[in-house]
């Protein structure tokens, strides 16, 4: 097979492997960058002000806090966008997303700081992040699919990856983007508007997701699914039902990743400036950049390893390495050298690239196509709200209570490698699905 193109069904025409891979990969990218940047700049100047007044490190809480209603609200958007991309298609579904975050996003850049409007500052920041928190929790699900659902049946895994890597990417052009202003003006500048040029240049990102998605089909496998039948897709609670265990399993998969993302990348830069001495928050952010460049490559390699050894294995290989790194990696960085922090950094994210190489088509192939959009989206917004928000946060609040102690965080972040491993387990013993029909449950871990 030519893989400049994929095979369609008969009498349709073939769909470029360029405009799947550029919607899903561009798109995610997008999607992150718009909705990690607000995680990066609440742990940089969110906290005096949007909600001045407290002691700085309560600040600081305060506005990470406000970020993490964007989990929260995730798995409503899972189900207003899931709901849509059953019933209408994957790309209505993501068109609605790009635009929603896209319109949070430059208003964020926009929105008067405490001194000029009072109250209605933080107000107004904690809608605009639910709003992104509802557009994010159907982006994830529906870029997925994209890639999948227009895959060969024996590149599933790798297609499923490459919006992964548009992931990986959108937060390193996030940490990259706020490294680059931080330098090019003084601390002062910064503070006072040099963070919201990152936000408004997410404005030209969105357009040009937009562009790059109108120009991709609907995916045949959803295509099929329509004809043979012109009734609704599944609701919620038939979504629950049929696919509820093996939602609980993906929702497992998902916590080392997950906790990974905040413990070891944003929750670093409110933390390693105040109780690392000898590093600041650039040095942080020169570790997520340099993070990515790692992660990305190791996200590809997980999906032809997985293609190879089964994706539960390379799913319980992610819980091992992050149960393995969770203490050594905090130690490591706080011993005070940039070189030991990014060293930390990289490999603490490593399970991160791991995940992301085979949870795409993992999630996929464990759900019929008619309730698969949902699914997908809810599944992976609750593993956000545990593991972005329920656990880490806590986990920094105590860390101050002990003076700046990594136990706490050490602990988190194994307690997600040991979710991640359980889920792996799960997992191998859960029924696939070809479409809509069930194929039996793999005996042993599956290849």
């Amino acid at each position: 097979m030519d893989d400049k193109l994929l095979e369609r069904p008969a009498g349709t025409e073939p769909v470029s492997l360029r405009k799947i891979a550029g919607a899903s990969l561009v798109g995610n990218l997008i999607e992150i960058y718009d909705f990690i940047l607000y995680s990066f700049v609440a742990a940089l100047v969110f906290g005096p002000l949007f909600f001045p007044g407290a002691q700085p490190w309560l600040s600081t809480l305060y506005a990470l806090s406000s970020q993490a209603v964007a989990f929260v609200v995730r798995p409503a958007g899972a189900i207003l966008f899931g709901r849509i991309g059953d019933r209408y298609g994957r790309r209505v579904g993501l068109m609605l997303t790009l635009g929603t975050m896209g319109v949070a996003t430059v208003l964020l850049g926009l929105l008067p700081p405490y001194s000029a409007i009072g109250a209605a500052a933080p107000v107004l920041l904690v809608l605009l992040r639910v709003v992104q928190g509802l557009a994010y929790g159907g982006e994830w699900g529906g870029a997925i699919l994209i890639a999948v659902e227009h895959a060969p049946a024996n590149r599933k895994t790798l297609y499923g990856a490459i919006p992964q890597v548009g992931a990986t990417l959108g937060v390193g052009l996030a940490a990259g983007s706020l490294l680059v202003i931080g330098n090019l003006v003084s601390p002062a500048t910064f503070q006072s508007w040099g963070w919201r040029v990152p936000f408004l240049f997410g404005a030209l990102l969105i357009v040009i997701g937009m562009v790059v998605r109108a120009r991709i089909e609907e995916t045949p496998e959803f295509q099929a699914v329509l004809r043979r039948s012109a009734e609704p897709r599944a609701r919620i609670g038939v979504t629950l039902r049929e696919g509820g265990k093996a939602m609980l399993a993906m929702i497992l998969n998902w916590q080392a990743a997950a906790i990974a993302v905040l413990t070891f990348a944003t929750g670093l830069l409110a933390f390693v400036p105040r109780h690392v001495p000898g590093l600041t928050a650039a040095d942080v952010q020169i570790g997520m950049v340099v993070s990515t460049v790692v992660v990305a490559p190791v996200t590809v390699g997980a999906a032809y390893l997985g293609r190879r050894i089964g994706s539960e294995r390379v799913l319980l290989i992610t819980g091992i390495v992050t149960i393995v790194w969770a203490f050594p990696g905090y130690w490591l960085l706080g011993l005070g050298e940039p070189v030991l922090l990014w060293l930390s950094m990289i490999i603490g994210l490593v399970n991160y690239g791991l995940t992301n190489g085979v949870i795409g088509a993992t999630m996929s192939e464990h759900f019929p196509v008619r309730l698969r959009y949902t699914a997908l989206s809810l599944s992976f917004a609750v593993a956000s709200v545990l593991g972005g928000a329920v656990l880490p946060i806590p986990a920094l609040a105590w860390s101050e209570r002990l003076g700046g102690a990594t136990v706490p965080l050490a602990l988190v972040f194994l307690f997600g490698g040991v979710c991640t491993v359980a889920g792996a387990l799960w997992t191998r013993r859960l029924p696939k699905y070809d479409g809509d029909a069930i194929r039996a449950p793999s005996p042993g871990f599956s290849a």
